[in-house]
């Protein structure tokens, strides 16, 4: 697809390159310009000119150029939207901060990324701006970190790489390393909130949009207790409450819709240390949810977060992140070809998404490669522009093996 943005001044700008995530996302485009990718062209973006440059300045990026945007300022966001072939933006919440900057993208041509987890958020600009970015030829793509890229294409791998028809597919997502302390960042959690506390305005979206059921298979996988332990990972597991899910089933739709590519049923669960953590979890959230019923109750989660989340949320050590890892086990379960499908499945396949900290190092190495898979590999996108999950956005692209050469996150399948 021809399009104008190839003139443009930068491939990439990072919006937000100030927070804590943007630091990462910047080093990554940084150390990638200096390990072969000399042809890249990209700028730091954000509010202050001053701190962009000190802030750039301690994490050892130079010679880099910078851009003025402020989200409150939608010509600012105009006019950085109109130098970048692809903004990446770093900017959360996004259910407070995100649109403005996909519209002015939209308005200006250029593609964008984005590491949301906020599935109310994804599925608003979904509704609202998929047929203005088709217009436009433009790629509006959210998820592109941890959540949920290894979920997402790990999910992809599974049906592309299993032979016969796929049932369900169960996700562990697992801690490695060292979390003793683990702390979250004061961004992370607002916008965590904020997803949570959407959840009726998301229900109240599906309905509105009634969009078509997923043909999902007949047979019914295991049942599983809110708490249980898996021979899989030897964890105990709880159902995991993040973007994940949401956004394959999405992924599914698409590819039914368009390909005519049959749905499977897809259930993510989070690994715990010991049944007990488990346990101590259920009231914990149950207590957020009785809070996040109101406005009040939002504000004095996030005023009082270093109470609510007993030290957990305050911005995170570099020298603690080194240490950790994580891993996503996706099992999927279905038929080889000719067996009767209404018997229980008889064949079975497993991936291992695996990686770096999740939240800063790997998230930023995905984000940066879902950048540049729109800037390089442009060929093999979507044929239309649109609001796309990262599956379907860059799954011909070579996105799994760029991100194993990067060392941070790699993809491997186990069993077959």
């Amino acid at each position: 697809m021809e399009h104008s943005q190839r003139s443009r001044r930068f491939n990439v700008v990072v919006y937000g390159a100030t927070g804590y995530t943007g630091q990462f996302v910047s080093e990554e485009l940084y150390r990638l310009q200096n390990n072969g990718r000399s042809d890249l062209k990209w700028a730091a973006a954000g509010r202050n000119r001053t701190k962009l440059e000190n802030v750039l300045k301690a994490s050892g990026v130079e010679g880099i150029d910078i851009l003025i945007a402020d989200v409150g300022d939608q010509d600012s966001l105009e006019r950085m939207c109109a130098e970048a072939e692809v903004v990446i933006d770093c900017v959360g919440p996004y259910l407070l901060y995100g649109e403005p900057v996909v519209k002015a993208c939209i308005n200006q041509k250029c593609s964008y990324v984005d590491i949301s987890g906020e599935t109310f958020y994804m599925e608003t600009i979904e509704a609202k701006y998929n047929e203005q970015a088709r217009d436009a030829g433009v790629y509006i793509v959210s998820a592109c970190g941890f959540d949920s890229i290894p979920n997402d294409i790990g999910a992809l791998m599974v049906q592309r790489s299993f032979n016969g028809d796929l049932s369900y597919v169960d996700s562990y997502i697992t801690p490695t390393g060292q979390y003793n302390d683990t702390t979250i960042n004061t961004g992370t959690w607002e916008s965590l909130l904020r997803s949570i506390k959407a959840q009726r305005k998301l229900m109240k979206l599906r309905k509105e949009q009634s969009l078509p059921a997923l043909n999902l298979p007949t047979i019914k996988p295991p049942s599983r207790k809110p708490i249980f332990y898996s021979d899989v990972i030897g964890h105990w597991c709880v159902p995991f409450p993040g973007a994940d899910k949401a956004v394959v089933h999405r992924s599914l739709r698409h590819r039914q819709e368009s390909e005519g590519i049959n749905a499977f049923k897809f259930r993510p669960y989070f690994g715990l240390d010991s049944i007990w953590q488990g346990i101590a979890l259920l009231p914990l959230f149950a207590l957020l949810l009785l809070l996040l019923m109101t406005d009040w109750g939002l504000n004095l989660l996030i005023k009082y977060h270093k109470f609510f989340s007993g030290g957990y949320i305050q911005t995170p050590k570099r020298d603690t992140l080194q240490n950790k890892k994580f891993a996503t086990t996706l099992v999927g379960y279905g038929h080889s070809p000719g067996v009767d499908k209404s018997g229980s499945p008889d064949s079975k396949i497993v991936v291992k998404v695996s990686g770096i900290d999740p939240a800063y190092g790997a998230t930023s190495a995905m984000l940066v490669q879902s950048a540049l898979a729109i800037v390089y590999e442009r060929d093999v996108l979507p044929k239309s522009g649109g609001v796309y999950t990262p599956a379907v956005a860059f799954g011909n692209t070579k996105i799994i093996q760029n991100l194993t050469d990067t060392g941070k996150v790699q993809f491997e399948l186990i069993e077959s």
